[in-house]
């Protein structure tokens, strides 16, 4: 196993690594009144198949759009950088680990058996297709683009399960989105908030009003209500934050 294992890409190993801790994350507690072997490994089972599907849109999506703008998307593991780790330490005197967004995971899930979720714990990089482009590379929009994508194709699998009528499939797709919605480090929606903060508040907005809606209204009144709302407050933020720092040049 270990000689398969070290003979498949970093992306595959990467992507199986997320797919394990997902269903551990998401199938620990199989949320019945009398557990037993049979119930828990059954659970555990259909729990794993739900994560598959749900992580490989994601990254049908990180490598349609990457591919789209010329470029090649690469999923992985959430990492901490070595430099990351150096700023915390100087900037903030808190220490962060390489595996943060794994251990908090496993952590969240142990401490409140399996009825906290983090999935915070995977992104995507991206490069050029061909490297003879010397003068091109890949740009922050890009980048942003992949990662609203990405999102974007977690929202059609939880569409998905729930016309399906799939409780755990909305559960694990609800919870890929907000992870990947957290602006820190490489996370994906770190990507946006750098390119521009009034587009990540639209796609916050929008993602998380339509989450919540999603639980009462059907799915196309729940998206265009909360699309209705995300541009209103997108706009006012634009007017009464970014506006404002313009006008005074104030930008940071």
């Amino acid at each position: 196993m270990k000689k398969i294992y070290s003979k498949l890409s970093e992306e595959i190993r990467d992507s199986l690594l997320v797919i394990v801790l997902l269903t551990i994350v998401f199938g620990y507690n199989d949320r019945k009144e009398i557990t037993t072997i049979a119930s828990w490994t059954s659970n555990l089972v259909f729990t794993f198949i739900v994560v598959t599907i749900s992580v490989l849109f994601l990254i049908l999506g990180y490598k349609l759009a990457a591919r789209y703008y010329g470029n090649k998307a690469k999923f992985q593991l959430w990492r901490i950088s070595k430099l990351e780790e150096k700023f915390s330490m100087r900037a903030f005197h808190i220490p962060l680990i390489k595996y943060l967004g794994q251990m908090l995971a496993i952590l969240i899930t142990l401490l409140s058996s399996g009825l906290n979720y983090f999935a915070a714990i995977s992104t995507f990089s991206t490069e050029l297709v061909s490297k003879r482009k010397k003068f091109r590379e890949v740009t922050g929009y890009e980048d942003a683009m992949t990662a609203i994508i990405g999102m974007t194709f977690s929202f059609i699998a939880l569409f998905i399960f729930k016309l399906a009528n799939s409780e755990t499939g909305v559960l694990v797709n609800t919870w890929i989105i907000i992870g990947n919605l957290i602006p820190f480090s490489s996370l994906p929606g770190s990507y946006v908030l750098m390119k521009s903060r009034t587009s990540y508040i639209f796609i916050a907005v929008l993602s998380l009003l339509l989450l919540i809606l999603i639980g009462f209204l059907p799915i196309k009144i729940a998206l265009i209500v909360s699309l209705l709302l995300a541009v209103i407050f997108a706009l006012v933020y634009f007017r009464y934050v970014e506006y404002e720092k313009r006008m005074f040049g104030n930008r940071f």
